[in-house]
């Protein structure tokens, strides 16, 4: 009956397409991208077709870039507009502002019962979310890279390859922790969401130890 009901809705070519992308997105995110076959989509999706999948977007690879192109814009858009909130009154991106504009368009995908996230977790899992994104953007986009410069730029206390482990951290804390609200359909409440950025903005900016201090200098770094 779902099925039905899912295929009475997608019924035109493009409506088709729109479906495949979806139930792609939602079987890649719960089950791993390596972990899901063609057969698999088109067998969720209630198309008979065998053929489907590969008329439409021409292999599994063309398939995830659709997904992509489906579910960036908005996002990158969405972090643009909190990007331009700061610059409009001539603010100083703090760690935290620079956390929430990388942080709440990701959430706002969650809360709207998207798998975009837990898809994006399953590929770093993968180790092939920078691949993927290349192939799908190779000139990336304005936001996630300004993004990136505002986390550097609140890090320059540390050493380059402190920034860039930190900032690793962080992305894969906010994907996974993201992923498991979007798997497990729990309600991301508004009370949570500044806490959960208390946490990241603590593991980005937590003081350097002596003890590390001490094996950098050992080490002559």
């Amino acid at each position: 009956m779902l099925v039905t009901s899912r295929r009475g809705r997608y019924s035109s070519g493009r409506d088709t397409r729109l479906l495949l992308v979806e139930t792609a997105e939602r079987l890649f995110a719960m089950r791993g991208y390596h972990a899901v076959t063609l057969a698999d989509v088109r067998a969720a999706a209630g198309q008979n077709n065998a053929s489907v999948v590969r008329y439409y977007f021409g292999s599994k690879e063309g398939l995830l870039t659709a997904i992509l192109d489906h579910r960036l814009p908005r996002i990158s858009v969405y972090r643009g507009e909190l990007i331009r909130e700061w610059v409009a009154v001539g603010a100083t991106f703090t760690a935290r502002d620079a956390l929430w504009c990388l942080v709440e368009p990701l959430a706002d995908s969650v809360r709207r019962g998207e798998h975009y996230v837990a898809l994006l977790d399953r590929l770093l899992e993968a180790e092939i979310i920078a691949e993927t994104f290349t192939a799908a953007d190779p000139g990336g986009t304005a936001s996630g890279f300004e993004i990136d410069r505002a986390l550097r730029s609140v890090l320059t206390e540390f050493p380059e390859d402190t920034r860039r482990q930190r900032i690793i951290m962080v992305y894969t804390s906010v994907l996974g922790t993201l992923a498991q609200y979007a798997r497990t359909g729990t309600e991301l409440a508004p009370t949570e969401l500044p806490a959960l950025v208390d946490a990241w903005e603590g593991l980005l900016c937590a003081p350097t130890s002596e003890e590390t201090r001490e094996v950098r200098a050992l080490a002559g770094r």
